[in-house]
C-alpha cells in the first residue's frame, strides 16, 4: 500500500520540565546518588556520568528494599528519559529506554500511596509521550509501521495528563496519535486496528471528512457496503458540502449498479457544483444503463460544452450510436420485407454518420491518445467509412492502422 502523507511537525521537542528537588525520608545510598546526580546545577546531561546512572537504576530496582518504592521508579524513570533523548550511542544502546521510563513513571503513580513523587511522575510522563511520538513518527518514515503503531498507541494514554495544555501547544494531541495509529496500521496492512482508530476518532466527536472517508473505505474493502455507506452518511450529515465523501457515496452506488439511486445523488451533486465534468460523465453512463440514451448524450454534449477536451465524453457518445446499430440489427432479425429492411437501414446509417462525427473529434484531437487505442479506434472508423461509402478516408484510416499495429 502506498504510504500516506501526513501534514505533521517532523519531531517534536520536550515541552514538559522534569521536576525535582522533592525531599523526601531517607532511601538507600544509590537513589539518593541518583537524585543528587540528576539534582546537581553544576552538571549538564553531557558532563553526566550516564553508565554509573544506569548502573544504580538497575541495582536499586531489584535491591528487596527498594524494588517497589515510589521514589526508586521515578528517579528510575529519569535517568532513562534522559537517556532516551541523548541521542548518543548510550541511547542506540538502550533502545527501549522510552519505554522503561513509561513503565518507571506509572510504577511511580501506581505505589506512591503518600503522594511524595506522583505529580512529579505525572508531569514527566508528558515527556514520555514526546518522546513515544517522536521515535513512532522515526519508525514511520522508516516504514517500520508496526512498531509505530505501538509507540503511537503507548503515547496515547498519557494525553490525560496534559490538563495544562502543554503537548496541545506543539500539535500532539490524542487525534494525532490516533491518526497515526490508524495510517501505520493500514500501511502494515492491519485493517481492524486502523478501523479501531478511526473509529476512536468519530466516537471522541472528530468532524474530520477524511476520518469517515477513510473508515468508509475500510469497510469497502472488508466488502461490507451497507456499512461503508452508513459510515459515509454520517460524515455527511457533519459535512454537507464535502465532495470527498460525495464522491465516496456515488462510487459505491455505481460499483452496486444502483443507477436511480446514483442520478438522483449525481443531480444533488451537480446542482451544488454545475461545472463538474465527472459528475455529468457519470450520470451520463447511468442514463445508457437505464436505456435514456437522449438523456445520456445531453450530458455528453454538456460535457463537452464545458469541456471541448473531454473526449471520453466524445468517445463514449461515438460508442452509443453504434450500440443504437446493433439494437436495430437484432429487431430486423428475421424480418424480411422490403420496406421495413429499408426504413431500417436509413436509421442505421443515420446512427454511423453520428458515430463518425465524435470518433473523428476524438482520433483527431486526442494527441493524448496512446496509439494502440487509437490503432483500435481507427479500425472502428475504417468499418464505419466503408458502411458509408466514405472510400478516401477509408484508405487513408487502413493506411493509418497498417503502418501502426
Amino acid at each position: 500500500m502506498k504510504q500516506m502523507k501526513i501534514k505533521l511537525n517532523t519531531l517534536i521537542v520536550l515541552v514538559a520540565l522534569m521536576v525535582t528537588g522533592l525531599t523526601t525520608n531517607a532511601q538507600r545510598f544509590n537513589v539518593e546518588s541518583i537524585k543528587m546526580d540528576l539534582e546537581d546545577p553544576s552538571l549538564t546531561d553531557a558532563d553526566r556520568d550516564f553508565d554509573q546512572l544506569l548502573k544504580w537504576a538497575e541495582e536499586t530496582k531489584n535491591h528487596p528494599k527498594t524494588s517497589n518504592d515510589p521514589k526508586m521508579w521515578y528517579y528510575r524513570g529519569l535517568v532513562y528519559l534522559k537517556v532516551a533523548n541523548l541521542n548518543n550511542e548510550i541511547t542506540k544502546a538502550n533502545p527501549d529506554a522510552i519505554k522503561i521510563a513509561l513503565k518507571s513513571f506509572n510504577n511511580a503513580i501506581e505505589t506512591d500511596a503518600k503522594n511524595k513523587v506522583k505529580k512529579m511522575a505525572k508531569g514527566n510522563l508528558l515527556n514520555v509521550a514526546i518522546g513515544l511520538y517522536n521515535s513512532g513518527y522515526n519508525a514511520y518514515q522508516n516504514e517500520d509501521f508496526g512498531a509505530a503503531y505501538d509507540d503511537f498507541s503507548m503515547a496515547l494514554p498519557l494525553m490525560k495528563y496534559d490538563t495544562d495544555g502543554l503537548l496541545k501547544q506543539s500539535n500532539l494531541t490524542a487525534d494525532v496519535l490516533e491518526q497515526m495509529m490508524a495510517f501505520s496500521a493500514m500501511n502494515n496492512s492491519e485493517d481492524g486496528k486502523a478501523m479501531k482508530a478511526f473509529e476512536g476518532m468519530i466516537n471522541k466527536g472528530s468532524i474530520d471528512p477524511m476520518v469517515y472517508a477513510n473508515l468508509a473505505n475500510l469497510h469497502l474493502k472488508g466488502g461490507d457496503t451497507t456499512k461503508a455507506l452508513e459510515v459515509v452518511k454520517d460524515g455527511r450529515e457533519m459535512n454537507e458540502t464535502d465532495k470527498t465523501l460525495t464522491n465516496l457515496k456515488l462510487n459505491i452506488y455505481m460499483s452496486q449498479g444502483r443507477s436511480q439511486e446514483l442520478i438522483s445523488e449525481l443531480d444533488e451533486a451537480i446542482a451544488g457544483d454545475p461545472g463538474n465534468v465527472v459528475y455529468y460523465f457519470a450520470r451520463a453512463n447511468s442514463f445508457e444503463a437505464m436505456g435514456e440514451l437522449d438523456k445520456a448524450a445531453s450530458d455528453y454534449d454538456k460535457i463537452l460544452e464545458i469541456d471541448p477536451s473531454y473526449y471520453d465524453a466524445a468517445y463514449n457518445k461515438g460508442v452509443m450510436y453504434l450500440n443504437k446499430v446493433s439494437n436495430v440489427v437484432d429487431e430486423l432479425d428475421g424480418v424480411y420485407k422490403p420496406s421495413i429492411i429499408a426504413e431500417k437501414e436509413a436509421e442505421i446509417m443515420g446512427y454511423y454518420k453520428l458515430a463518425i462525427v465524435q470518433f473523428e473529434n476524438v482520433f483527431e484531437n486526442n494527441d493524448d491518445m496512446p496509439i494502440e487505442e487509437k490503432v483500435e479506434l481507427g479500425g472502428t472508423m475504417k468499418k464505419i467509412y466503408a458502411r458509408l461509402e466514405k472510400m478516401d478516408k477509408y484508405q487513408d484510416m487502413k493506411a493509418f492502422v497498417e503502418q501502426n499495429q
